[in-house]
């Protein structure tokens, strides 16, 4: 009888053991599904300086700055105005007589590829405020078939113009004017993911791809 209790409390205790490791197997098992499901896909480099929090070690990305400027409509707009978009981004003046008038043409034609895709907009910060005013900016807007509430010609205080293009968009200026003819291809979380030249058709063409490979990426994070 002495033997039997014996065996049955080692059979016990190995039982608890083996349920322990089960256990311990299930929770390992779990938060290796949790990881791997909180993995993000990145189809495209994600631009500019980068930091890592502190405390939850997560890596900080370089974003576009909030701002408040008025559209070719009158209407204010902001950051917010494009959370949760893809959007693309240069700086001109209307008066421009070459390579503003060329990049904007090209700048058309990635908006056609996109005309009813609510998640794409295109954004066109005049440098030249004095000069391009609301009625201006609207004349410009309709000579480039631009698509109301898609694309955005913005005008504000110039101070605040050139801090974008230097601070956000890692544009070059000499102070007065910025010397770029770069389309910036901007992400849903306001990150740069790509800087192409707008007078380049071979440039815009992979813009349009890199686009669709945004809304791709967007696609599979909002399955993880």
């Amino acid at each position: 009888m002495r033997g039997l209790f014996c065996f049955r409390k080692v059979t016990l205790y190995l039982c608890g053991m083996m349920k322990i490791k089960l256990i311990v197997v299930l929770v390992l098992v779990m938060a290796l599904l949790v990881q791997c499901k909180r993995t993000t896909v990145h189809y495209l480099p994600i631009l500019g300086n980068s930091d890592t929090d502190s405390i939850s070690k997560d890596t900080i990305y370089h974003t576009i700055a909030d701002f408040k400027l008025m559209d070719q409509m009158g209407q204010m707009v902001t950051q917010d105005t494009f959370k949760h978009k893809v959007y693309v981004a240069n700086f001109f003046f209307v008066t421009c007589p070459g390579i503003c008038k060329k990049m904007n043409n090209e700048l058309e034609r990635v908006q056609k590829a996109f005309v009813g895709n609510t998640k794409v907009k295109f954004v066109s910060y005049t440098v030249n405020p004095e000069q391009d005013t609301i009625p201006a900016l609207l004349e410009y807007a309709k000579l480039h078939d631009a698509v109301p509430y898609q694309w955005y010609f913005l005008r504000g205080d110039k101070s605040v113009v050139l801090d974008l293009a230097v601070h956000s968009y890692l544009a070059e200026t000499d102070g007065y004017l910025v010397h770029s003819q770069n389309l910036t291809l901007v992400d849903m979380e306001g990150r740069i993911r790509g800087i192409y030249s707008g007078v380049v058709p071979a440039d815009v063409d992979k813009l349009i791809a890199d686009i669709n490979l945004l809304l791709k990426e967007e696609k599979e994070n909002e399955k993880s």
